[in-house]
């Protein structure tokens, strides 16, 4: 037995030994494998380190992978741009201030700048998408944003000082760069979300990528899987506006008797609990317009005969940060960044505007939730349309503000800004919800224009909807919005408008 017993014994501690240099042999072959990684990790970072320093890569992208900035490509880009338009207006539209000499180009020094009178769709809507285009093909070449921003102002200046014969334009400036940028970088983020369902559809929103795409052999970079929500919405309605005066005029009102009107909604990422740096990682766009038949008002033929809006509703945040106010409330608190544009028979206002955000959702018990957001701005630049000179037949020779000199039926201004929005969704899908834009705004002088008065005009545009769905995708309902303007006038009769729209609408949930 004692034998037996010291054999199993000496049995046992043979197999610990030969199990303990085992574990032994493969922890030491696991460290090996582990130092033999991080040196491989080391020597990948000092490669990146020696690029960097070297200038063969600039920065990294979002997986850390070595981006190389072209910066030659994004001003290629943004002098491809100049030279196509400028060629265009000058060759194929034969307009006489495309046509710039040489001795133009060599005395751009002495052209002053002021203020345009330019159609309003040109100056309002053309130029930030030409900026933009300037703005999309620097990010497409791997620069960031206030690198891009700057190719954008130098494209600008470049347009307005050696493309034009005109006088540099102030709020071509202005519209060109802040705005490009606003529209710039909603485009591009969406473009990259595009490509991922067509390589088509993302050139069609970013174009400007074809080339850039072509010189550098890489495609724009960026995340998808970004989209929040996504909808079409189809409406028909009818609208009815009211004015009066303060003195020598008859009050007026205007009738359009019925439109149609497709709109573009898409949330870039979730308002609500949105921590980051990054500007626009955060945004909300509407697009939309309407087409109808016109009031019998307007400034010629087809203004009396047709009714048009096209509009343009956005923000986004420039950073922001996401405080814990409780359990069930999602907060973001930041620097956001209004730009909007109305070009309607009846009104024309545009805003960029920077300023402070709350947005907030409060989930319920039972599924339900609301959401509500304050924006306060600063109105950099904006316009408002000057009712005198767009009704030509309410023009009275009392006082001087008949279309003499240059002259158009919008004016420039700056002020304040304030958005307001509320949103109830109950547990069944039903929404109900309220959108305040209030604008203060000064017309100011200076603006090449004789007749026009200085003063404030307060606006407030309230929207009130409600909707019910019928499928999952697809809900239906009833649209009101009131238009309000009161004007404050220096020397010409104030004004007071309202106009009522109302819709009924289809919407369509693609997210």
């Amino acid at each position: 037995m004692k034998k037996r017993f010291l054999f199993t014994a000496v049995l046992l501690a043979g197999m610990i030994h030969a199990q303990t240099v085992q574990d032994v042999q493969q922890n030491l072959t696991e460290n090996a494998e582990k130092v033999e990684t991080q040196q491989e990790v080391q020597q990948e970072v000092s490669f990146d380190s020696k690029q960097l320093m070297a200038g063969t890569v600039d920065s990294t992208d979002e997986n850390g992978a070595p981006v190389k900035k072209h910066y030659f490509t994004a001003i290629a880009a943004m002098m491809l741009n100049n030279t196509l338009i400028s060629s265009y207006n000058r060759f194929v539209t034969n307009s006489a201030w495309a046509k710039v000499t040489m001795d133009d180009a060599l005395h751009f020094y002495e052209h002053e700048m002021s203020w345009d009178r330019d159609w309003y769709w040109t100056n309002f809507v053309l130029h930030p998408y030409q900026g933009s285009l300037y703005y999309m093909a620097s990010r497409s070449s791997n620069l960031n944003q206030l690198e891009s921003f700057a190719v954008t102002v130098l494209g600008s200046s470049i347009w307005e000082w050696f493309c034009e014969t005109n006088e540099p334009s102030k709020n071509d400036m202005i519209y060109t760069t802040v705005g490009a940028f606003a529209v710039g970088e909603m485009l591009y983020r969406l473009s990259i979300e595009g490509s991922e369902i067509s390589k088509l559809l993302g050139y069609a929103i970013n174009p400007d990528s074809l080339f850039t795409t072509w010189v550098t052999g890489e495609r724009p970079r960026g995340t998808t899987g970004n989209i929040h929500e996504l909808s079409l919405k189809f409406s028909g309605g009818t609208a009815r506006t009211y004015t009066t005066f303060e003195k020598y005029f008859d009050s007026s009102s205007e009738v359009f008797p019925a439109f149609i009107s497709p709109e573009f909604n898409v949330v870039y990422n979730d308002p609500y609990g949105w921590d980051s740096n990054s500007p626009y990682s955060q945004f909300e766009f509407t697009m939309g317009a309407k087409v109808g038949f016109g009031s019998g008002e307007g400034e010629s033929s087809y203004e009396e005969k047709l009714m048009y809006d096209i509009y343009i509703t956005s923000n986004g945040m420039i950073f922001s940060r996401a405080p814990d106010f409780g359990e069930n409330k999602d907060t973001t608190i930041g620097l956001v960044f209004d730009y909007d544009f109305i070009w309607h028979s009846f009104v024309e206002l545009s805003s960029l505007a920077p300023g402070f955000a709350i947005k907030q959702r409060i989930r319920h018990a039972g599924g339900s939730k609301t959401e509500w957001q304050l924006h306060l701005d600063a109105l950099l630049l904006g316009t408002t349309d000057y009712y005198y000179w767009r009704r030509e037949s309410s023009l009275s020779p009392q006082f001087n503000s008949s279309p003499s000199g240059v002259a158009c039926d919008y004016s420039y201004t700056y002020g304040a800004e304030t958005v307001l929005k509320y949103k109830f969704t109950s547990k069944t899908g039903k929404i109900i919800d309220m959108d305040f834009h209030g604008y203060a705004m000064r017309v100011f002088k200076d603006q090449l224009q004789k007749g026009l008065d200085t003063g404030w005009e307060l606006i407030g545009i309230t929207s009130l909807n409600g909707e019910i769905p019928v499928t999952e995708k697809v809900n239906v309902g009833l649209g009101n919005q009131l238009y309000v303007k009161k004007t404050f006038y220096d020397f010409v009769p104030e004004i007071f408008q309202s106009m009522y729209t109302g819709s009924v609408f289809v919407r369509l949930k693609l997210k």
